[in-house]
């Protein structure tokens, strides 16, 4: 048994992150028996979105970082010493064999300097890389980075954008259960996404004005929180664009397993990926992923035409929607080979990498 801890922001909002860090905090303590506590920057004191286990442990040290700003910034400088001292004072006490830090916090860069003894640190990560400049800021940042025991990156693409020899790949995970397609499904697209300009939802719109010319009877479901400035912008670019009855924001939900099963495809228009959960959510569905082709993201994934669609431009989502709608045989084929891709992602298999290149001395 290993003792380890697990730093994220919070685990207060829907997220992939959070999603992943209970997934694995679940597992590690029910199945491997590893005594694992996770312990979230910012405080809320609101209830957390995805269940755990009794056996996890969960600690808010309620920083509250001022997120509008740095957080290297002056306004944030009296948190950042008292996260530093939390997250010491914790390592004195409780000696854990391993600390996983799973999203961008300010303890990324603080805590290869803390004194930690013979506990080992990981950083996971869950964006690109591709973008970064090659600057001083970010060439500081890696040799920070290089002071970890492991890197986790979710792809071999990605690691080719460190400059380290501590990488592992580590994909991201999905429950796999057994298929059960529903018959007679609506003609119904969805996206389920953080309302960020990211995202792309502007160009979404675009598309879909396209794809509605030819397919009148269809809908596009787009979930995520869009009681934001963001989300505000795009509620009025719908009734500008006048896609009100064929496009429908319907907020977040708490079960997007059940969201996905109810559709007949996903779309993602992402300016820029990773490893996109919802992918590997929809294939363990039985659903493809149109997805536009970006560095780095749903490529490492989906095989287009055998696995899911990748599309080079707009032009080509349009044509590769109504190529697939129409095509039941092509329908069928993707469907199978899904079937057997999403095993390379089953939680067993991930999670056993993770017990036999991280957690190895706990065997």
């Amino acid at each position: 048994m290993c003792k380890i801890v697990i730093l994220v922001d919070q685990l207060t909002n829907h997220g992939g992150i959070e999603k992943l860090v209970a997934i694995k905090a679940n597992y590690w303590t029910t199945v491997f028996g590893h005594d694992v506590t996770i312990i979230g920057t910012d405080g809320t004191h609101l209830p957390i979105k995805y269940e755990l286990e009794k056996e996890v442990k969960y600690i808010e040290f309620a920083i509250n970082y001022n997120t509008t700003k740095s957080f290297f910034h002056y306004s944030n400088t009296a948190k950042l010493l008292k996260n530093t001292l939390k997250i010491q004072r914790y390592i004195l006490k409780q000696h854990p064999d391993f600390i996983v830090v799973a999203s961008h916090i300010p303890m990324t860069y603080i805590l290869p300097f803390l004194y930690r003894k013979k506990t080992k640190i990981i950083k996971e990560f869950h964006f690109t890389k591709f973008y970064n400049q090659s600057n001083f800021k970010n060439t500081l940042f890696d040799k920070i980075e290089n002071r970890y025991d492991n890197l986790v990156v979710l792809s071999k693409e990605e690691q080719q954008f460190y400059h380290s020899n501590n990488v592992v790949v580590i994909p991201n995970p999905v429950v796999v259960n057994n298929l059960t397609l529903r018959p007679n499904k609506k003609n119904v697209a969805v996206m389920v996404l953080r309302f960020a300009p990211v995202k792309r939802i502007a160009l979404a719109m675009s598309i879909w004005a396209e794809i509605i010319k030819d397919n009148p009877d269809w809908e596009l479901h787009i979930y995520g929180d869009y009681h934001t400035e963001y989300g505000q912008q795009m509620q009025q670019l719908l009734k500008d664009k006048k896609l009100e009855k064929s496009i429908h924001f319907k907020g977040e939900t708490d079960n997007v397993s059940a969201v996905l099963a109810k559709s007949k495809i996903v779309l993602m228009t992402s300016e820029q990926e990773c490893f996109p959960m919802v992918i590997l959510e929809a294939m363990q569905q039985g659903i493809p992923t149109l997805a536009l082709d970006v560095p780095t993201g749903p490529r490492n994934i989906i095989q287009s035409l055998h696995t899911g669609l990748l599309a080079d431009s707009e032009d080509a989502f349009v044509t590769l929607f109504n190529t697939y709608v129409n095509d039941e045989v092509l329908q069928k084929k993707i469907a199978k080979n899904m079937q057997k891709e999403i095993e390379k992602y089953n939680l067993c298999n991930i999670m056993s990498l993770w017990q036999k290149t991280i957690f190895k001395q706990c065997n």
